[in-house]
C-alpha cells in the first residue's frame, strides 16, 4: 500500500526540530485559523449559583452567524496575536503578518509555520512579502497535518477556556471577547510549550528515514510556491 504523502516523515521531522529548536536569526509563529466559531447567545438569561442551587443555564440559543479567529503561536515565548473576523481570507490573513512584522525588529527574520492551503500563498500573499524580501521565510507543514503545529494546542485551550460556555451578542462582541482572552493569556499564562510526545514521534519517524534512500531535505510540499524565493 502506498503511502498517502512520501513526503510526510521528512517534512514531519523539519517541522518538528522547528518547533523544538527555533532559529536564532528571529522568531518563529505557527500560524492558522480557527473558523466557523458559533456566535451565540442563551434565549433566556442564565441564573446564578444560589445557596442550595446549582448555577442554570438555558440550553436553546439565538444564532448571530459566525466568527474566525486568525492566529500566530510564537513557539519562542509562547505569545499569541490574533484578530477575529467575520471572514477568513488573504486579506485578513495579511493582517496578520502585517502585525508580526510590527512587533519584530527589523533585521530579524519571521519564520512562518504554515499549512499548504491557497490562501497562504494567494497572489496578493505573495506580493505582499516580495515588497518586504527577506523578511518572511514559510516552513510548510505536511498535507493535512496541521495538528503538528502549536496553535492547534492553543486553539484547544481557547475552545475549552474562552468559548465553551460564552454568551455572544455578535462578532464585535465576540471579538471583544476573544481579544481580551488573548491580552489575558499573554500576560499571565503565555509560555513556550513543551513537546514530549513529539520528540518520541519525531525520533520514529527518523528511524524511519533512515531506512530509505537518501532524498533531497525541503521544507515546501508540491502544492505551494517558494514564497521565500517569490519575495
Amino acid at each position: 500500500m502506498e503511502e498517502r504523502d512520501p513526503q510526510f516523515a521528512q517534512q514531519a521531522v523539519a517541522i518538528m526540530e522547528l518547533q523544538l529548536h527555533p532559529p536564532t536569526d528571529g522568531p518563529t509563529f505557527c500560524v492558522d485559523e480557527k473558523t466557523a466559531i458559533g456566535v451565540r447567545e442563551p434565549a433566556a438569561p442564565s441564573q446564578p449559583a444560589a445557596p442550595g442551587r446549582p448555577a442554570r443555564r438555558e440550553h436553546e440559543y439565538i444564532r448571530h452567524g459566525t466568527a474566525d479567529v486568525l492566529a500566530a503561536f510564537c513557539v519562542n515565548t509562547g505569545g499569541v496575536t490574533g484578530i477575529v473576523r467575520a471572514r477568513h481570507r488573504s486579506e485578513e490573513f495579511i493582517e496578520v503578518l502585517s502585525l508580526l512584522t510590527q512587533q519584530v525588529p527589523a533585521g530579524q527574520v519571521i519564520h512562518l509555520i504554515l499549512d499548504p492551503i491557497r490562501m497562504h500563498y494567494s497572489a496578493k500573499v505573495v506580493a505582499y512579502l516580495a515588497a518586504q524580501p527577506g523578511r518572511c521565510r514559510c516552513h510548510w507543514l505536511p498535507l493535512h497535518s496541521s495538528w503538528l503545529s502549536f496553535i492547534e494546542v492553543w486553539f484547544a485551550i481557547l475552545s475549552q477556556t474562552c468559548l465553551k460556555r460564552a454568551e455572544l451578542a455578535d462578532v464585535d462582541a465576540a471579538a471583544r471577547w476573544i481579544e481580551d482572552f488573548i491580552d489575558t493569556y499573554n500576560a499571565h499564562h503565555a509560555k513556550p510549550f513543551t513537546f514530549k510526545q513529539g520528540v518520541k514521534f519525531s525520533q520514529r519517524l527518523k528511524d524511519k528515514l533512515a531506512e530509505r534512500p537518501a532524498a533531497p531535505p525541503t521544507d515546501l510540499p508540491a502544492n505551494a510556491p517558494d514564497l521565500a524565493a517569490a519575495a
